[in-house]
C-alpha cells in the first residue's frame, strides 16, 4: 500500500502541469493532467494547496512536452513502435501519442501501477509493466519489431550513474534502432536542489545521478550512435512568448549555465550483411 506522502510526490508533476495548461494554454494542452487534479481535488481538496511556482510548473510541464514532441518525431518513421514509459508514475502518455499503431508500455513498481489504476482506465494500446527499470528483464516483455522510443521524465535523477549508464548501454544493444529521451541537470543544479529541499525540512529521496558531460552517453555503450542535448526546454513550447519574463529569463540562465537540458539518444542499427 502506498502511503499518503508517496501518492502526493506522484501527483506533484501533474499539479505542476495542470497549473501550465491553465495558465498559459497558447503553450500547454494537458487535458489528463487537469482531469486527473480535479479528480485528486475531490477526495483531498488540499492537494492543490501545494506552494507551486511558475517557474516549478513550466518545467513540469515542458519537461513533459519535451517527451511527448520526440515521441512524436520518432513515430513519424516508425508509427508501429513501442513506446516506453520509464518510470510512468501517474503519467497517461497514450492520450498524447497515439496514433493507431504504436503501443505503450508503462513501466513502474507493481504498487504505482495498482494505484494507477485506480485512477484511469486501460486503453487498448497499453501494457503495464510492474518492474524496477534496473531489472533489465522488463526488456523481454516489450515487442519492438516496429522500433522503439523510450522516455524517462524526472526519473534518472534518483538512480545511481553507473544503473543510468548501465541501462542505457543494455537498451542501446537489445533495440538498435532504437532511442532514449530523458531531462538531466548539472551536478551544480542537482546539489542546490536538494540543499533547497532540506531547508525546507522535507524528507526526499537523494537524487546522486550526477553527470558533468550531458553528451556522457556516448561513452556508456558503444551501440549508441549518437547523442543530441537540447539545452533549453522552453524550445519545446510552440508559443515561448506567452510565459512571463520571469520564467523566460530563467530558462536562458539555464540555458546558459547548462543547468537544466533533454538528452536524446539514438541506438546504432543493427549489422547488416
Amino acid at each position: 500500500m502506498i502511503d499518503a506522502g508517496v501518492q502526493e510526490t506522484l501527483f506533484l508533476p501533474l499539479l505542476g502541469r495542470a497549473r501550465a495548461a491553465r495558465t498559459w494554454p497558447t503553450c500547454f494542452r494537458d487535458p489528463w493532467s487537469e482531469r486527473a487534479v480535479s479528480l485528486a481535488a475531490a477526495v483531498r481538496p488540499d492537494i492543490q494547496d501545494r506552494d507551486m511556482g511558475e517557474m516549478p510548473a513550466s518545467i513540469y510541464a515542458l519537461r513533459h512536452l519535451a517527451a511527448v514532441t520526440e515521441i512524436r518525431r520518432y513515430l513519424q518513421d516508425r508509427p508501429a513502435a513501442a513506446v516506453v514509459d520509464l518510470g510512468c508514475g501517474l503519467d497517461r502518455l497514450i492520450d498524447d501519442v497515439d496514433n493507431g499503431g504504436a503501443t505503450v508500455y508503462n513501466l513502474d513498481f507493481p504498487e504505482v501501477l495498482r494505484l494507477r489504476s485506480t485512477w484511469m482506465e486501460p486503453h487498448e494500446r497499453e501494457r503495464d509493466l510492474p518492474a524496477s527499470l534496473t531489472d533489465h528483464a522488463w526488456m523481454d516483455r516489450v515487442d519492438a519489431g516496429g522500433g522503439l522510443i523510450a522516455v524517462a521524465s524526472g526519473v534518472f535523477y534518483f538512480l545511481e550513474n553507473a544503473q543510468v549508464a548501465g541501462l542505457v548501454d543494455a537498451m542501446a544493444r537489445r533495440f538498435p534502432g532504437g532511442r532514449l529521451v530523458y531531462d538531466a541537470e548539472s551536478p551544480e543544479l542537482v546539489a542546490a536542489s536538494e540543499q533547497a529541499v532540506r531547508e525546507r525540512g522535507i524528507d526526499a529521496a537523494p537524487m546522486p545521478f550526477r553527470v558533468a558531460d550531458p553528451y556522457a552517453p556516448q561513452t556508456w555503450s558503444w551501440a549508441v550512435a549518437d547523442v543530441r542535448v537540447d539545452f533549453d526546454l522552453s524550445s519545446y513550447a510552440p508559443d515561448p512568448g506567452a510565459l512571463p519574463q520571469e520564467v523566460r529569463d530563467g530558462f536562458a540562465g539555464l540555458r546558459a549555465s547548462r543547468g537544466l537540458y533533454e538528452v536524446v539518444v539514438d541506438f546504432a542499427p543493427a549489422a547488416t550483411g
